[in-house]
């Protein structure tokens, strides 16, 4: 009931109280499905907590500081407790972030609305001035800094591409905001026929179909004859696909199927009942690669 009325609240409440129970990326991907808007974390909205903010009328999810890569509980508290901040400036004098969490912030977009009208580029110039200071002055000795170097945002840097941004947070949060990461292959995607989590349902039994997506969850469970079968789970941004791979397939690209990140697997359909579907596999590759491959054909550069 509270996922049909209230599915934005409902979403926020499994990530923040139950953060093991789904893989992140799931949930993500069931906010999309829902329609309900991602918000990406930001330094003045930003908590320990996921929380759902309204939008336009409407009702979004905000990222929690919780997710980012290698920031501290100390950090989170601090940061929490000296909300707003007025600028940059007032976030490094105040919230004394650690220089590496200070760049992550920046790379992930946190001081997008802060820094408004500056380039995610300026605001990373402006992080690496400020991170240069090699004595962080205490506060009753603000005033002897410059203000105009204090204060000044660079001016002339390069706005982030979205792919960027998307990539910057897969490695720092390990999960996808700005976009889905499938998105920038869609071109490819549609070409090659691929088919979308959400219309395997309406495949028959034993077509040979592609997937494509981020892989969300891999499991070996133990099996009666001993041999190891891999199941991986792919999410496409319309849901997620499942594929059991056996031994002759894992033999093909079992190099694959711990270690990366974005796939396409080819297979086919296998029905297990009037709503269960997913595939045999018979191969996979990886997805950047064949980006690549695809680019540098439609651009003319293959042998």
């Amino acid at each position: 009931w509270l996922k049909t009325h209230y599915p934005a609240e409902f979403l926020a409440g499994v990530m923040t109280h139950d953060p093991g129970m789904y893989p992140r990326r799931l949930l993500l991907a069931e906010a999309r499905r829902l329609g309900v808007k991602l918000l990406p974390i930001d330094i003045n909205a930003s908590s320990n907590e996921f929380h759902v903010e309204r939008v336009n009328g409407e009702s979004a999810i905000r990222m929690s500081f919780v997710d980012l890569k290698s920031i501290s509980e100390t950090e989170i508290n601090r940061f929490i407790s000296g909300q707003p901040y007025s600028s940059l400036s007032d976030f490094y004098l105040r919230a004394k972030p650690s220089r590496r969490t200070f760049e992550r912030l920046a790379l992930i977009g946190a001081f997008d609305e802060l820094a408004k009208g500056s380039t995610r580029g300026d605001i990373q110039e402006k992080v690496k001035e400020l991170n240069a200071i090699k004595v962080r002055p205490q506060e009753d000795e603000y005033s002897l800094f410059s203000e105009s170097f204090i204060e000044q945002m660079p001016k002339g840097n390069p706005e982030m591409l979205t792919a960027e941004k998307v990539q910057n947070e897969l490695e720092l949060l390990n999960m996808d905001i700005s976009e889905h990461a499938l998105e920038k292959y869609r071109p490819m995607l549609e070409e090659l026929g691929v088919v979308y989590a959400n219309e395997l349902l309406d495949i028959r039994n034993k077509t040979n179909v592609l997937v494509a997506g981020i892989r969300v969850a891999t499991q070996t469970p133990p099996m009666r004859s001993g041999k190891r079968v891999v199941f991986i789970s792919l999410d496409d941004g319309s849901g997620c696909s499942d594929a059991t791979f056996f031994d002759e397939a894992q033999q093909r690209c079992s190099h694959l199927l711990f270690n990366t990140r974005m796939m396409l697997i080819g297979g086919k359909v296998r029905r297990t009942g009037a709503k269960g579907v997913s595939i045999m596999a018979e191969n996979a590759w990886r997805l950047d690669e064949l980006w690549e491959q695809w680019n540098a054909k439609r651009l003319g550069l293959s042998a």
